[in-house]
């Protein structure tokens, strides 16, 4: 078994994926640390279960510029191996997993120097995420964040990984087709840990407090490739077939200011909540009072190589699923029968989407029960877990 570190740069937790991970790779026997940067005010060393976690207590402003400047400027990369070294001394690490692309450089760097394993996390494409992110592609950002230097960090940094983990079969193919070995991948996808999730429970004033003729719901982040602005300029449509319908987001990001304004300028404001930030274990709650769950992502190089926890979660819970027709969207939900897809940035799609939902009970009992057996037989973390324990066994045979 092995002593693995891992790389994450926010405070943790909360963290699903990691959590998920963390939790499986100590189960299976293998000893887990996780190093969190960022801002925090807990303990800075403490425990999950069997995990230790570190905190380095890091200002957000600080962070952010060093993840924000790495493919450019290596200050990320020298602060990760130096730390890496230093936690080494005190307790030696068999395997450093990185968390996301730009904590590869550090992982890569302190490995080679300690005779580590490194083991490549990638949540998303990080290199087509920064061509779409709005912190990324305004200024003063856009000046110092090279896409195409991140291009070639990732074919070089990939390279040298001994393991690389991938949320998706699609960036599973993306990466063969730039010459990665298949055998040193994993498709560890986004799925939905059933205990830890039902661990949630649920807040029944919450659920009520959702309730209308027609209740659409959107959980997560909201930055311009989640496509919120094509779900808001449906709204008018399904408002003039159900007026009594809702639509309930949870969550906040850069651009909520803009999507406020245009939901005053689309004279919906009144039929939209924006609930703002809620803790993970709050969203079971606002998932039960939903009728819809929507997913309404731009279709684009981003996109089209990851897959959202959302998904499975309105799955989980027989909520009938809305998303747009990003490859791995598509796919699953088609597939599954879960829900409708729509074209991406189509509001009339997208509304007749809802309204073929809302004018049909026996579809959406039929997409609710297909969504649970979906998750129930194959998308589930336990099965998922599968293949990240197995690439770990492969690693330390």
């Amino acid at each position: 078994m092995a002593r693995i570190l891992m790389l994450l740069d926010h405070s943790f937790p909360p963290d699903i994926r990691v959590e998920n991970e963390a939790l499986s790779l100590s189960e299976a026997g293998h000893d887990v640390t996780v190093l969190a940067i960022g801002p925090d005010d807990r303990l800075e060393e403490d425990a999950m279960g069997d995990v230790r976690i570190v905190r380095d207590r890091m200002p957000a402003a600080r962070r952010n510029r060093m993840r924000g400047l790495a493919g450019s400027f290596p200050f990320l990369t020298y602060y990760l191996s130096r730390r890496i070294r230093s936690l080494y001394r005190d307790r030696a690490f068999d395997a450093v997993h990185a968390h996301d692309l730009y904590m590869c450089g550090g992982a890569l760097h302190a490995g080679k120097e300690l005779d580590l394993k490194v083991v490549a996390d990638l949540h998303e494409n990080w290199v087509a995420a920064i061509e779409q992110y709005a912190w990324s592609t305004e200024i003063p950002a856009r000046w110092f964040v090279r896409p195409g230097r991140w291009r070639r960090l990732e074919s070089r940094w990939l390279s040298r990984a001994d393991g690389i983990i991938v949320v998706i079969e699609e960036m599973e193919e993306r990466l063969r087709s730039l010459g990665i070995a298949g055998e040193r991948i994993a498709v560890v996808s986004n799925t939905v840990r059933r205990t830890g999730f039902d661990a949630y429970g649920l807040d029944p004033a919450v659920a009520e407090s959702m309730k209308s003729d027609l209740t659409i719901l959107y959980t997560g982040g909201m930055d311009r490739h989640r496509g919120l602005e094509t779900a808001l300029r449906a709204m008018p449509a399904v408002l003039q077939a159900v007026p009594g319908a809702r639509l309930v987001l949870v969550g906040d990001g850069a651009v909520r200011g803009e999507l406020e304004t245009l939901s005053n300028s689309l004279g919906v404001a009144s039929r939209v909540q924006f609930v703002g930030r809620r803790p993970q274990a709050s969203i079971p709650s606002y998932i039960a009072g939903a009728d819809i769950g929507l997913i309404p992502h731009a279709r684009s190089e981003h996109t089209d190589h990851t897959i959202p926890h959302k998904l499975f979660h309105y799955m989980y819970m027989g909520v009938p699923v809305v998303s747009t027709d990003c490859r791995p969207l598509k796919r699953i939900v088609d597939e599954s029968g879960a829900g409708l897809v729509a074209v991406a940035g189509d509001p009339g799609a997208f509304a007749e989407a809802i309204l073929e939902l809302a004018r049909s009970v026996d579809l959406r009992r039929t997409c609710s029960e297909n969504g649970k057996s979906a998750v129930a037989s194959t998308y589930n973390w336990e099965r998922s877990a599968d293949a990240l324990v197995e690439l770990y066994g492969r690693l330390f045979p």
